[in-house]
Parts: C-alpha cells; structure tokens; sequence
C-alpha cells in the first residue's frame, strides 16, 4: 500500500513512543490526503510500508476513530470515511466558526516574527503551486493556520480545530487540485489575513479566515470559485 511521500517519511526518534511516531505519521497522511474517502486502511501494508508491527499501527487507527478521522465497519475494517455533500458542509461551517474565532483571539498576540513567517509561507505555497507540488502546499498551508491559531493559546479549541483538519484532509488535497485551475490565485485570503494580522484587526483577520475555509467548499460544489475577497 503507497500512501504518498513528503509527509508520511518521518524519522524514527529513540526519545519518542513509537506508537506516537506511526500516529503522526497516519495523521499526516490523512491532512496530505493520500487516501481518499471510502478508501480502506488494512493494517498489514501499512506496518510493512511503516517498517513495524501490527501493534503500533493498530493503536494509532484506533486513536483516528475516536477523533472521527477514521471509522471502524461492521466488519471491523478501518477506512476513511465517506464524504457527503451534508458532511462536507458541516464539517466546513464548524471549521469556519472554530477557526475564526481562534484568528479573532489570535490577533492581538500573535508576535511579529510569527506573521513575518507567514508572510513567507505564502511565497513558499505559490511557488510549490507552480509546480504542482501539492504535499508541499499543503504542509505550508498547514503551517501558516496553525501559527496563526497557536498564538490564540487556546488549548481546547485548538483540539478541536486539529480534529477538524483531519477528518477534511482527503478531501482538501482535491479541492486544491482543482481550484488551481479555477482561480487565479488560491492565496488572496491568505494575503488578506496577514495585512489585518499587521494591521492588528481582528474582524479583518477573521473575515478572511472564515472566507478562505469555505471558499474551496464552495468551489468544489458549484465548480465556480466564489467571489467576495
């Protein structure tokens, strides 16, 4: 079983459990989107790709079906769930409240040097667009979030907002794939939400947060990018 590459290659470490280790690793196959709704996960391939045992990668699935990312059938096989258009929608008008919130209680405290390098993964996400360098994309993409939402120092609702980000993941990789082509450039709201980070403006900030979180949702309903940033 091939899951992908940039993402899940993750060195082992002697001071990290290893079940932890093949949890992330799992974890960042699931935000790269290197499988696919409806898609199964049999236990045997991926411990063999991982270069373990049945053990570790069992408990790190276990742990993604309790979050929602994973789910267990009725004849206990683990795959991804599918993803309805009722689904989608849920999961990306929960996404826009949660994470618009954090951006709102991010904005006040976010340190220079951490908008300074968001500024950058924008350029880097472009670039690795030109490319079609979709795991690169997606890992700064990740990261740009994520340094925002951390600076809310909001433990519970970053929980929450990560548990969010994995269940939409194989998803994501596709809607990105596909609006590369239907909009001219996929970083605008990512642009917005550095100029309000700098300007100290929150509503800003959390407009364009929230805008950019569905704006791909709507896209890939409609197959038309939708206008208003």
């Amino acid at each position: 079983m091939q899951t992908g590459a940039t993402l899940t290659k993750v060195k082992r470490s002697a001071s990290e459990p290893l079940r932890d280790q093949i949890l992330q690793r799992c974890r960042m196959m699931l935000m790269a989107g290197h499988v696919v709704p409806g898609q199964k996960l049999p236990l045997r391939p991926l411990a063999e790709e991982f270069d373990t045992s049945l053990m570790p990668v069992r408990d790190a699935l276990n742990r993604l079906v309790a979050d929602g990312a994973l789910e267990l059938s009725s004849s206990r096989t683990i795959r991804v769930p599918d993803m309805s258009d009722e689904r989608l929608i849920e999961l990306h008008e929960i996404r826009r409240s949660l994470e618009g919130l954090a951006a709102e209680y991010a904005t006040p405290h976010i340190s220079v040097s951490s908008i300074d390098r968001m500024q950058e993964l924008i350029g880097e996400m472009a670039e690795a667009l030109k490319v079609d360098d979709f795991d690169t994309y997606i890992a700064r993409h990740f990261s740009f979030h994520f340094t925002l939402y951390a600076a809310a120092e909001r433990e519970t609702l970053l929980g929450l907002i990560d548990r969010l980000w994995l269940q939409v993941g194989p998803y994501f990789r596709q809607g990105i794939e596909q609006a590369k082509t239907a909009c001219e450039n996929p970083n605008v709201a990512h642009i917005k939400i550095v100029a309000g980070l700098k300007a100290r403006d929150s509503t800003m900030v959390r407009t364009s947060v929230e805008y950019d979180v569905f704006s791909a949702v709507d896209f890939l309903r409609t197959g038309i990018w939708p206008k208003g940033q």
